[in-house]
C-alpha cells in the first residue's frame, strides 16, 4: 500500500486566535527556553518505535490502541435495527421536530448544567478532603473525577510511577497542575451519530468542557498553584483518513472558542489550537511511518490484532460519503452485521468501505502513535501555551495504562459515560431536575425526541425527551437472533 504524504495537515492551518498563556516576546527568553527545553527538539524515526512488546514474539513496536467500545455503539443500538426495518417496509427514517429557544432560555439550560454537574464537582472535594498529604488529595481528585480506573490501572504503582513522580514534582515546586489531553474539535462525519444538526459545538461539548472545568476548580481548592486542563483537540490531524472536513473543524473550533466565556469557563479550559504547534517534519514523519505499520501488521500477530479491533471501530467515525438518511440506515445495519433485506449493491458498498477501513487503518494508528506520541504534540501544545512539558499530566479519553480518563458527562441512563461528545449529540431529559446526556441522532429521531435550535442563529444545541420512547421489541428480537 502507497502512502502519499500528508501535505492537507498543514495546509489548513487558518487564523490564529488560539489560547495563550505566554506572550511571544517571553517565550523567546533564555529563562523559558531553560525551563521548557522540549519545545524546539525534533524528533527523529528512530525515537518513535514505541514500547516494544515484552512477548519477545517480534522487535516490532507494540502500538498503544485507541479503540473505545462506544465509538463503535452505533452498532449495538436498537433504534438502529428498527430504523432499518422501518426504511425496507418502504417508510422514511423519522424527521426531527425542532423549536427554537431564545437567549433567556439558553441561559436556562447553561444554568441546569451547571446545577447538573454540582453533586459531581462536590464528590471531588470529599475525596481530596480524605487526605492529608497535597499529592495525595490531587490524586485522589483526579481519580474521582476518572472513569475505567482498573483499565488505566490508578492504583498500581508501577504503571502510575512517571504520573506520580510529575505530581510529587508539582506540590513541591508549586507550578500549575495542568492536565493535557487529546480530544475531539469535531464531530464525527456519521449521519446516523450526529446528523444534519451536529455539526458545531452543543451540549454535549458543554457538558464535557463544564466537567473538566469543575475538576479544574477543586484541583485548585487544594492546590495554591492552579490548575488548569489543556484540551488538545486531534480530529484536524484526521481530515485525510476518517474523512473529517477540515472547514468544517476549523469552524467547530473557533465556535467553541467563542463559546467558552458564556459557559463561564475562563482558563480552567484551554481548547489548543492543534495544528499551530504541528512540526515541520509531521508529514514526512507520519509517511513514513504509516509505512511502519503496515509492515508491523504483517509480521506482528499482536500488532494485527490490534490494527483489526481500531479498524471495527474507524468504521463508525470514518466518512462513509452518503448523505441520503435513509441509505445510511440501511448501510450501517450492513455494517454492524446485519445485511439480510439490504439491497446488493449497498452491502456491497458497506464491504467495500470495510475494506477501505483497513487500508487506512495504518495511517490512523501512524498519526496516533509516530505523530502525537512519538513527536511529542502534546509537549509542544502545553509549552506552547507556557507551562511545563516536564511536570505535565496527561490523561486521555482511551483508557491506556497510567494515563487517567476524566468523565465528560455525569451518570445516567442517556449519559453512557464512556461516549465522547464527538460521536453523540446532547441531550435535556425533563424531569422534575432536569438532567443532561449524550446519544445518537438515531435514536432521537426513532424516539420522537424534540431537537431544540438557537433562535437567533438556528443552531442545533440537543434533544429534549422524556424518556418515553418508542417501542422496540422487533429491532431487539432481530438483534438477539443474530
Amino acid at each position: 500500500m502507497k502512502i502519499e504524504a500528508t501535505s492537507d495537515l498543514i495546509s489548513i492551518v487558518l487564523g490564529k486566535g488560539h489560547p495563550t498563556i505566554v506572550s511571544e516576546a517571553a517565550k523567546n527568553t533564555e529563562a523559558h527556553g531553560a525551563r521548557h527545553p522540549m519545545s524546539a527538539r525534533p524528533a527523529g524515526l528512530a525515537e518513535l518505535d514505541g514500547e516494544r512488546a515484552p512477548s519477545g514474539r517480534t522487535a516490532a513496536p507494540r502500538y498503544q490502541s485507541a479503540v473505545t467500545q462506544p465509538a463503535a455503539g452505533l452498532a449495538k443500538a436498537p433504534e438502529l435495527l428498527a430504523a432499518k426495518q422501518r426504511v425496507l417496509s418502504g417508510s422514511r427514517l423519522p424527521a426531527a421536530s425542532v423549536r427554537f429557544a431564545g437567549p433567556a432560555e439558553i441561559d436556562v439550560f447553561l444554568g441546569e448544567l451547571d446545577q447538573a454537574i454540582r453533586p459531581f464537582e462536590d464528590c471531588l472535594r470529599r475525596a481530596g478532603a480524605r487526605h492529608g498529604d497535597r499529592a495525595a488529595q490531587l490524586k485522589a481528585i483526579i481519580k474521582k473525577a476518572s472513569i475505567q480506573t482498573s483499565k488505566t490501572r490508578f492504583e498500581c504503582p508501577r504503571d502510575m510511577a512517571e504520573f506520580d513522580a510529575r505530581l510529587e514534582r508539582i506540590v513541591r515546586t508549586g507550578e500549575p497542575i495542568v492536565l493535557a489531553m487529546p480530544e475531539g474539535g469535531g464531530k464525527v462525519p456519521v449521519p446516523l451519530k450526529t446528523g444534519r444538526f451536529g455539526r458545531g459545538p452543543d451540549f454535549a461539548e458543554f457538558l464535557g468542557i463544564k466537567m473538566r472545568a469543575a475538576l479544574a476548580r477543586v484541583l485548585r481548592e487544594f492546590h495554591p498553584g492552579g490548575a488548569h486542563v489543556v484540551v488538545v483537540p486531534d480530529t484536524c490531524l484526521h481530515t485525510r483518513d476518517m474523512g473529517f472536513c477540515a472547514d468544517e473543524v476549523r469552524s467547530h473550533l473557533e465556535q467553541l472558542w467563542r463559546d467558552l466565556p458564556r459557559l463561564g469557563v475562563r482558563d480552567e479550559v484551554i481548547v489548543a489550537d492543534t495544528l499551530a504547534y504541528l512540526p515541520a517534519e509531521w508529514a514526512s514523519v507520519v509517511e513514513r511511518s504509516a509505512a511502519e505499520v503496515v509492515a508491523s501488521i504483517a509480521e506482528d500477530e499482536a500488532v494485527r490484532e490490534a490494527a483489526a479491533a481500531q479498524s471495527r471501530s474507524l468504521m463508525f467515525i470514518k466518512d462513509c460519503g452518503l448523505s441520503d438518511e435513509d441509505e445510511a440506515v440501511l448501510f450501517y445495519a450492513a455494517v454492524a452485521g446485519h445485511p439480510d433485506g439490504i439491497p446488493t449493491a449497498l452491502a456491497a458498498q458497506a464491504r467495500a468501505f470495510q475494506a477501505a477501513t483497513d487500508e487506512v487503518t495504518p495511517l490512523y494508528m501512524a498519526i496516533n502513535h509516530h505523530g502525537i506520541r512519538g513527536l511529542g504534540l502534546i509537549e509542544r501544545v502545553v509549552d506552547g501555551l507556557g507551562f511545563s512539558s516536564a511536570s505535565y499530566l496527561r490523561a486521555s479519553v482511551h483508557a491506556k495504562p497510567g494515563c487517567p480518563r476524566p468523565a465528560l458527562s455525569v451518570f445516567h441512563a442517556l449519559a453512557p459515560v464512556a461516549l465522547l461528545p464527538m460521536h453523540a449529540l446532547g441531550v435535556r431529559v425533563i424531569d422534575e431536575t432536569p438532567r443532561w446526556g449524550l446519544s445518537f441522532d438515531v435514536v432521537g429521531r426513532m424516539r420522537g425526541w424534540q431537537a431544540v435550535c438557537e433562535a437567533t442563529t438556528g443552531r442545533f444545541l440537543f434533544y429534549e425527551t422524556t424518556q418515553e420512547g418508542v417501542e422496540m421489541d422487533g429491532a431487539c428480537a432481530e438483534r438477539a437472533a443474530a
